[in-house]
């Protein structure tokens, strides 16, 4: 039951604050003019002004300058009317999130009676008003990108990666807004996004310089707002995508699959060479032996379970690998196909919506099924995500909006990683592609569901047409639930071979330890347990007011409250699944609160966005105050009766500045800077961790007081408009980030250690950014952006704390942790283009234009190669010394769309990895780097000889590693088929009196020469030969698990979209 006390005094606060200004973000735009006389120049006062099929409008003043407030993202009609003089109507006019769209008419005298002129509203890159790097995504175009997540669009902007993680932060410093609302865990600050795009009308995101009315933000904004239905007809969409069955890996000529006898996981034990005297019986060179895992012998085995004292378990050497056959029998390749639906569908409520306010609804579904790597605990992922909103207009001047979202995740998670659900084919290959426990068990991993739900309701009122404000009140909630697979069902027996009869293991959970032959132990498996509910109730409301023609003001507060209730843990092995071998289990309930001020002064030749936010929080908790080695508290010796002192969380206070400054140079150019300080929450999860083992002795504690992260940010930028069509953005950011999280070790005498929530690590983030842009255009239209990024971390204190002085001396006369991490950068670029055909090309038939309609987008991206460090010999100082492959990767989409009245039908192909481009996996292996033949200097500096006027290069030996020179880097790899040619290197060769093995070419750096071994003699081998070899790369010696070696090939999804609109 929750704190029903909390909860009564928490509807009192909410009662008190609602008369109260309160925070609203922004999900509307603003429309502001001048009307004149287009023949005199002089204003028109009082000219009437519409946007056309809404109630937007307004009145000009006497100078002829009018505002209108509260406008929805969209391309709308404006209609100018004065008495004497020609209607006029500007159409296409954008309207953006936040921002103004200008619109200045010259009215003639009317000619006619009833005359009307239109005017198409010039559109222009350039947004005088905007003082930031943000872009702004409708839902044209969306629909027309290879992408099927509002995570896809984001990440193809510059300074914004997979993930959300912009500009160098993580998506837990970014704050996702669906219609105002925010969507983020409150456990982890991980963002809610699985939106369906058919729902979406405008997706703005910012990547910095964010105004004062967005708090807890540090890296970006997404602000999403969505479709609202129609008070007169229904419209809608609905999309769906399948990609036929097929592997997730690359299958070819040299790539075993995982039941061929020649893969990783079946040749020990079916090879006749080995699998009855074990692979170290001398028939396998070391080579051989290495590559595959080490088995005794079915001999062996036999013999161990004739000689147990169990008679029930004696098996012949080949009923033991038959009964091996049956442990392995799980199918490996996935013979179902990958889908995604995405359908959304609103109009006027029917029979009672005309009486409720023109009540009107809007839903949208979205569901993603993606098979695994290989099957697991689940041999899927699925999520989806439905939301519903309703809208009433209670009368001419306030709106009521109800919003909901409902959603989940199928997924599963790792026992060794709390909170990591691998889900990306090199994901599951990471955790488990060398374990045959993972691969033909289905426990070995945890089932999780994550569920999470949202209900939010916001009242609208215009008190006058240039002040209005809004209050809402949300409701956010998640729950996740980490159990077992379902238990094995022990009824049914199966003769693996005569008198010998098995279970269904190794399927099915089984808690009491019992070992396979091959596949491990469920005592050792399916240890995670996670049955934790969070929620927060967050009440917003903002007051907007523009104060004259210039000076648009916000002011509003925020209240956030928090119920968490933390219960998750391991599991401890051999237990039965009776004992956890830690557990978190903690309840609390933190607030935040916030205040602020903004101001948005806007003139033709300058615009400045101004403010100031206030933030509160505290932890509303009680916490130990202790001795850092009191052993009665952190040791085993632990009672929970016992009484330690508690101390009361600390409120803390920030005050954040925020400006923005947008400076137009020209009709086509202009400047923007902007500064702010950012608070951060730590994640919470971490904030209250109190972690003990099975024993009692404590090894994780958090800190309720820990100083939030601050970041403060710098942007400096420039947009220029080229050719009419083109825009150009250069953007330069810096940010100063102090006090991050981060964690200390505890050591005591008496022997037990903890790690302790920390706030002591800082970085700094610097980078520049450019983009190109043409959104519009009869036949084609594109983007490119290069981003260029540096960062410097480190920390400030020791990371380990010892209560031997001893021991704190040596560490900290040895430690590097003061020493701060300069990552090489990797910068990266994106272009994207758009090539279409107009819908009325070529002849009409039966009323279609068949060359009309065909589009093809091709998204491209590329990144530099990481720098890693590979120091096999241990050498101080070394780090980031080896240069990795630049990565590459290209997507397609082709399309035909057909429009059928009120109908429109699109037909898609999307194709990912278009070229079929082969990454290696598993780089980090360490056969594998020792195999590579890499450059054998390093570079030092550069300097410059006045003499020959050239910059040289200076270089030095390497003395990290003592590879055979070339020009490897990580990620190369031998081509699937060619057989492994192993290569050694050595300083020198005695020609008389040293010998080598067969089958290996040895390198001789005192003579840079190719030699083996034959018949007794060294020669050199064949020049012709030795090119091949090269050539081929045949000396890599490739990860184990070959199967996998080359993970996410072509993929080909078949999609179609039926949209209709009964206007």
């Amino acid at each position: 039951m929750r704190n029903e006390t909390r909860r009564a005094a928490l509807l009192g606060l909410i009662t008190a604050l609602l008369s109260a200004g309160l925070l609203w973000p922004g999900t509307t735009g603003k429309i502001a003019g001048t009307v004149i006389d287009k023949q005199t120049g002089e204003p028109l006062g009082g000219a009437n002004v519409m946007v056309e099929d809404t109630e937007y409008g307004a009145a000009a003043d006497l100078d002829g300058q009018f505002t209108i407030l509260h406008v929805p993202p969209g391309v709308y009609n404006v209609q100018f009317t004065v008495i004497g003089y020609a209607k006029v109507t500007v159409t296409d006019v954008r309207i953006n999130i936040d921002q103004t769209a200008r619109v200045d008419v010259g009215l003639e005298m009317e000619a006619l009676e009833g005359e009307t002129v239109t005017v198409v509203a010039e559109r222009t890159a350039i947004k005088e008003d905007v003082a930031t790097s943000v872009v702004s995504v409708s839902n044209d175009e969306v629909e027309v990108l290879p992408v099927s997540s509002i995570d896809g669009v984001a990440g193809m902007q510059a300074g914004i990666q997979g993930g959300l993680t912009i500009r160098g932060d993580g998506a837990e410093n970014v704050l996702f807004l669906l219609d105002g609302v925010t969507l983020r865990d409150p456990r982890n600050n991980q963002p809610v996004s699985n939106i369906a795009l058919s729902a979406i009308k405008e997706i703005n995101i910012e990547r910095g310089g964010f105004n004062a009315e967005y708090g807890q933000v540090q890296a970006g904004l997404v602000n999403v707002v969505t479709q609202e239905g129609s008070k007169k007809a229904y419209h809608g969409s609905i999309t769906t995508k399948l990609s036929p069955p097929a592997a997730k890996y690359f299958r070819s000529k040299g790539i075993p699959d995982v039941h061929d006898p020649d893969s990783y996981w079946m040749r020990p034990y079916l090879d006749d060479d080995v699998c009855w005297t074990g692979t170290s019986s001398g028939v396998w060179d070391k080579y051989q032996i290495d590559e595959y895992p080490s088995f005794i012998g079915w001999n062996e085995i036999s013999r161990i379970l004739c000689t147990d004292n169990n008679p029930d378990n004696d098996l012949t050497p080949l009923a033991a690998q038959r009964v091996f056959m049956y442990e392995v029998r799980k199918p490996q390749i996935n013979d179902q196909p990958d889908y995604e639906m995405d359908c959304g569908f609103g109009g006027p409520v029917p029979l009672i919506g005309r009486e409720l306010g023109d009540l009107r609804f809007y839903t949208s579904y979205r569901r993603d099924r993606e098979m695994l790597l290989f099957p697991m605990t689940r041999p899927d992922y699925v999520d989806y995500d439905w939301t519903a909103q309703i809208t009433s207009d209670l009368s001419n001047s306030m709106r009521f909006r109800i919003s909901g979202l409902l959603g989940k995740r199928y997924t599963m998670e790792s026992n060794w990683a709390a909170g990591y659900y691998p889900r990306w084919p090199h994901e599951i290959a990471d955790v488990a592609a060398y374990s045959h426990q993972a691969m033909f068990a289905d426990w070995d991993f945890c089932l999780t569901d994550i569920a999470h739900r949202s209900l939010a309701g916001k009242l609208t009122h215009t008190l006058s047409p240039k002040t209005f404000y809004e209050v809402s009140l949300e409701y956010f909630y998640r729950d996740y639930y980490t159990r077992p697979t379902a238990w094995r069902d022990t009824s049914t027996l199966y003769e693996i071979v005569p008198g010998y009869f098995r279970d269904e293991n190794p399927f099915g959970y089984w808690p009491e330890t019992e070992e396979g032959l091959i596949v491990g132990s469920t005592s050792h498996a399916s240890k995670a347990r996670d049955n934790t509910e969070v929620s927060s109730v967050t009440l917003k409301a903002d007051l907007t007011s523009q104060m004259n023609f210039n000076n648009l003001v916000k002011t509003g507060m925020e209240l956030v409250y928090n119920d968490l209730d933390f219960d998750y843990g391991v599991i401890a092995s051999a237990s039965e699944g009776k004992r956890y071998d830690n557990r978190v289990q903690m309840r609390v309930f933190p607030i935040r609160a916030a205040l602020y001020f903004q101001d948005k002064l806007e003139t033709k030749g300058f615009t400045l966005n101004a403010g100031l936010r206030l933030d509160y929080s505290n932890s509303n908790s009680e916490w130990w105050n202790v001795d850092p080695y009191n052993s009665e508290f952190f040791s085993s010796s632990y009672n929970e009766d016992a009484y330690f002192n508690m101390k009361d969380s600390e409120p803390q206070w920030q005050l954040s500045p925020r400006l923005g400054i947008s400076h137009p140079i020209t009709e086509n150019s202009k400047l923007f800077f902007n500064y702010g300080h950012f608070k951060q929450m730590p994640q919470y999860e971490t904030l209250f961790r109190l972690r003990r083992t099975s024993d009692k002795e404590l090894t994780a504690i958090g800190d309720p007081n820990l100083m939030l992260a601050k970041t403060i940010s710098y942007e400096l930028g420039y947009d220029q408009i080229l050719l009419n069509d083109f825009m150009i953005q250069l953007a330069a950011f810096y940010k100063d980030i102090s006090d991050q999280q981060n964690t200390t070790n505890y050591t005591s005498i008496r022997g037990f250690s903890y790690n302790l929530t920390t706030s002591q690590s800082y970085e700094d983030i610097r980078g520049f950014e450019l983009t190109l842009r043409k959104t519009t255009g009869r036949w084609w239209s594109g983007f490119a952006n290069y981003t260029y990024q540096v960062s410097t971390e480190g920390s400030f204190g020791r990371e380990e704390v010892y209560q031997d002085p001893s021991l704190q001396k040596k560490y900290d006369e040895a430690t590097v942790n003061l020493y701060q991490q300069r990552p090489i950068p990797r910068p990266y670029a994106r272009a994207n283009l758009t090539v279409f055909s107009p819908g009325n090309l070529g002849p009409e038939f039966l009323g279609h234009h068949y060359l009309g309609g065909f589009s093809a987008n091709l998204l491209v991206d590329w990144q530099a190669g990481e720098w890693v460090t590979y120091n096999p010999k241990n050498v101080s100082g070394i780090i980031n010394n080896v240069e990795s492959l630049d990565w590459f990767n290209a997507t397609l989409r082709i399309s035909k769309t057909i429009h059928l009245s009120k109908f429109q039908v699109q037909f898609l192909v999307d194709m990912n990895n278009l070229f079929n481009t082969k990454r290696l996996w598993q780089t980090g292996d360490q056969d594998y780097r020792r195999s590579l033949h890499l450059p054998s200097h390093e570079k030092i500096k550069y300097i410059y000889d006045p003499v020959t006027n050239k910059t040289i290069e200076v270089v030095k030996k390497t003395e990290a590693y003592d590879n055979i020179p070339g020009d490897d880097k990580i990620g190369d790899y031998r081509k699937p088929g060619v057989e492994f040619q192993p290569i050694e290197g050595r300083g020198s060769i005695d020609l008389k009196n040293d010998s080598g093995e067969k089958g290996v070419i040895y390198y001789v750096w005192e003579s840079d020469r190719y030699l083996e071994y034959l018949d007794d003699t060294w020669v050199v081998v064949n020049p012709k030969r030795m090119n091949k070899i090269l050539k081929d790369k045949a000396y890599i010696d490739m990860p184990n698990a070959s199967t996998f070696w080359f993970l996410n090939p072509r993929r080909i999804y078949f999609g179609i979209r039926l949209s209709f609109n009964f206007n």
